[in-house]
């Protein structure tokens, strides 16, 4: 006499079936009877059955009948094929990928593609990423377009694969994810957690139908709510009795109704779903369960994961689920309604906005956070299902961020809630550590696990620079913008900015505006998504002068008539080292620049025969003009006009102490070395005077060194050109060169300095080309 296999029957509702209502692993153990038989069964009885077992859905059995067919012969690939398949379906990932990899490497691979890309699934479910990478690869390089669905998810899974080896890299920093104890979790799938006050609720698979109505009992689950530190017991009623599968609780804002969803078994392995409500009393109990009108259900269709929140704008009760009704995004939605005291539900409507063509479900509404948190497959994530948020502002649910890692992981990852006070979230998950209730081929079930929400701090950093000279920028004012509401979050200058801190949100997306007087604003977008670690997110942005069209129309005198052809040359007195802009418009009197903004300058006029001419231009009086013009007058040439020149030293200089009465030194490096030391001069004597007085010597000491010590140098060398000019036509000119010091030394001291002052300037004569010492008698 011999006995059958073992079978399990597990309906895959929560990752496969779309008429499940999305549960976990529900597990029909299913005992054959004993039978006599004459010999023992064949490789094809063997496989029929396993077979039979495969397009029943009952996954574990069709691998224990494949596994009976490999002993067999354990290199046929056809059958390990099939096996794998059968192992894939029934969540036992690590015995696919192996089974997969046999068939891949097998000579005749190339008659299994999508074995290919089964393997690269499977070992990204488990968490080898590099290893999915590779066969992600493989396969989209290999058989690419053979399978348009395929291809498409071999192109989204390989973007998710890539996601995740980055991810992994950045975990949530100080996360702690622990299971919870065995009074919650068995060896079956508990599910649905959450918390109210000292009550956990949650949904377990660990029980069997009382009156089965065929043999033997299926698995079913029930609710249950652990009081404080008790055990958990189920939450009685009328319902508690029953063989339905009833799951997914939610208690309304109040406590005084429970939310539900009841599935009935449509066939031996497939479920069907709707939402129910009833009284909730304190002592733990369910009564008058009545199932919840169409829209919310729908004939045909699965409704579960329900959720209610207080909708902000109405006041009134939101609910939440989730259904593969007509006129969704595809698979499984998230829908809501709002509940009115007179009118019941309002009509279902579908969240476009975060529905892929793939699964969404298990919602949940966080009003602390004003975020909705739920679980998808459709988009790029760790693998599975992930758990992601969006954001809702003015009634917009706005993008959708991840959860990140070690929230999410390579398994699925769903029902996600939050205590009151947001520091403790729950999941579920079949994750490494779940129990599991197949060890042999390690798969399935769900645990629920409780995790210590970290809650990211961040502060705001802004600097600011000139664009032109890379300089810090003082006096900027920085406003930040929330870009999703257009809100304007905070106002602050540099100094107010690095006094106190601005804390940011996570997952936002905002607008830094910097704006200073006579630069034009600089704006920088960031995002805090996906930045899963408190810190400082500093952002540097660069603020250009803001342009002035300068216009500088040059004439002669007398008659001051229109001068072409003159040379004018714009010189920055803010920055020595900035390149002087220089025109000569041979058709025009008219010369057009481009110039920074609140700075000053000087604008000098030189032509041939004429008199130079220079003028000083403060633009910071033109405010935000857009335009300005400024005009020269040059008058013939008459050196006398040039004259007097009056030249300025530094203290002591040249040659300071020197009794000599001559020099090497020239008074182009003197006077630059004298006007190096302004600021020096100005910090030194503008010090000690009062607040009030401060300003004006501060603009006494720019004019001097400005106007008087580089404009007197500027004049003596125009003078030097046009007398070189005068000498070499052949006229005679008598020059008198007087050098002063200070009466404070003695008369020798003094005199010896100013014959070396005299003498500072015959050398420049000598080494700048204007050398008119050749002419001298």
């Amino acid at each position: 006499m011999q006995r059958y296999a073992l079978f399990i029957n597990c309906n895959d509702c929560c990752m496969r079936n779309r008429v499940t209502g999305l549960w976990a692993c529900v597990f029909t153990f299913v005992l054959s009877a004993s039978c006599v038989v004459a010999q023992s069964p064949t490789k094809k009885q063997y496989q029929e059955v396993a077979e039979k077992e495969f397009v029943n859905k009952n996954y574990y059995g069709a691998l224990l009948y494949f596994d009976e067919v490999l002993s067999f012969d354990s290199t046929d690939t056809e059958v390990i094929f099939r096996s794998a398949e059968a192992a894939r379906n029934f969540n036992a990932y690590t015995v696919a990928a192996n089974r997969y990899k046999k068939v891949v490497d097998h000579p005749e691979a190339s008659e299994y593609p999508t074995a290919v890309y089964w393997l690269a699934n499977m070992n990204q479910m488990s968490g080898k990423y590099q290893d999915a990478q590779t066969f992600y690869e493989m396969y989209l390089s290999e058989y690419s377009g053979t399978d348009t669905l395929l291809t498409a998810k071999a192109k989204k899974q390989l973007e998710s694969v890539r996601y995740a080896i980055n991810t992994v890299e950045r975990p949530i920093a100080n996360l702690l994810v622990e299971k919870m104890s065995e009074d919650v979790n068995t060896p079956a799938s508990e599910v649905a957690g959450f918390i109210r006050g000292n009550d956990f609720f949650f949904s377990s698979m660990n029980y069997q139908e009382g009156r089965p109505p065929q043999t033997p009992a299926r698995q079913i689950s029930k609710l249950l709510v652990k009081k404080g530190k008790k055990t958990a017991t189920l939450i009685e009623g009328p319902l508690s009795e029953s063989d339905s599968l009833i799951s997914n609780a939610a208690l309304s804002p109040d406590g005084n109704t429970i939310y539900f969803t009841i599935c009935t078994y449509i066939n031996d392995s497939e479920i069907r779903c709707d939402l129910y409500s009833g009284d909730y009393s304190g002592l733990g109990e369910i009564l008058n369960p009545v199932k919840l009108p169409a829209p919310l259900n729908m004939p045909g269709t699965t409704s579960t994961h329900p959720h209610l929140a207080i909708d902000k704008v109405t006041g009134r009760e939101m609910l939440y689920f989730v259904s593969d009704r007509p006129g969704g995004n595809g698979g499984f939605d998230i829908w809501y309604c709002l509940k009115d005291a007179t009118y019941g539900f309002s009509e279902p409507v579908n969240i476009q906005s975060i529905n892929t063509p793939e699964n969404e479900i298990t919602p949940y509404y966080s009003s602390t956070e004003d975020a909705l948190y739920f679980s998808s497959d459709g988009r790029i994530g760790m693998g599975g299902y992930d758990v992601y948020k969006t954001l809702k502002i003015n009634e917009i649910f706005t993008k959708v961020t991840t959860e990140g890692y070690p929230v999410n992981g390579s398994y699925h990852d769903i029902y996600y809630t939050q205590s009151a006070n947001g520091e403790w979230a729950y999941l579920s998950s079949n994750r490494e550590g779940a129990l599991k209730h197949d060890s042999y081929f390690e798969a399935c079930c769900y645990d629920i696990f409780k995790l210590n929400v970290v809650r990211i701090k961040l502060d705001l950093k802004v600097l600011t620079f000139d664009r032109q000279t890379g300089l810090p920028l003082k006096q900027s004012i920085i406003t930040l913008i929330d870009k999703e509401t257009g809100e304007i979050v905070t106002k602050l200058d540099i100094d107010e900015l690095n006094q106190r801190k601005i804390n940011l949100a996570t997952d936002r997306d905002y607008i830094i505006v910097a704006e200073r007087e006579y630069y034009d604003p600089d704006t920088l977008p960031f995002t805090t998504t996906g930045i899963f670690q408190s810190g400082t997110v500093s952002k540097e942005l660069f603020l250009s002068r803001g342009k002035l069209i300068l216009d500088v129309y040059s004439y002669g005198r007398p008659g001051d008539f229109p001068l072409n052809a003159t040379t004018i040359v714009v010189k920055n007195m803010d920055d020595p080292s900035a390149k002087p802009l220089v025109i000569t418009n041979p058709i025009s009197n008219s010369s057009r620049f481009f110039i920074d903004r609140g700075l000053n300058y000087t604008i000098s006029a030189s032509k041939e025969g004429f008199t130079p001419n220079s003028v000083y231009l403060d633009t910071k009086r033109f405010g935000r003009s857009e335009r300005i013009s400024q005009d020269i007058y040059l008058n013939r040439l008459q050196l006398q006009d040039l004259l007097p020149i009056t030249l300025y030293f530094d203290n002591n200089m040249p040659d300071l102490g020197s009794q000599s009465l001559a020099t090497k030194s020239r008074y182009s490096d003197l006077v630059n070395q004298y006007v190096g030391r302004k600021e020096e001069y100005k910090r030194k004597f503008i010090g000690p005077l009062k607040p009030a007085d401060k300003e004006t010597a501060k603009t006494d000491y720019d004019n001097f060194f400005y106007k008087d010590v580089e404009g007197g140098f500027d004049q003596f060398k125009k003078f030097a050109t046009s007398l070189l000019g005068e000498l070499k036509s052949g006229k005679k000119v008598e020059l008198v060169l007087k050098g002063y010091a200070s009466p404070r030394a003695k008369s020798e001291y003094n005199y010896a300095l100013g014959q070396r002052r005299i003498g500072s300037i015959k050398e420049f004569q000598d080494k700048s080309g204007i050398n008119v010492n050749l002419y001298l008698v």
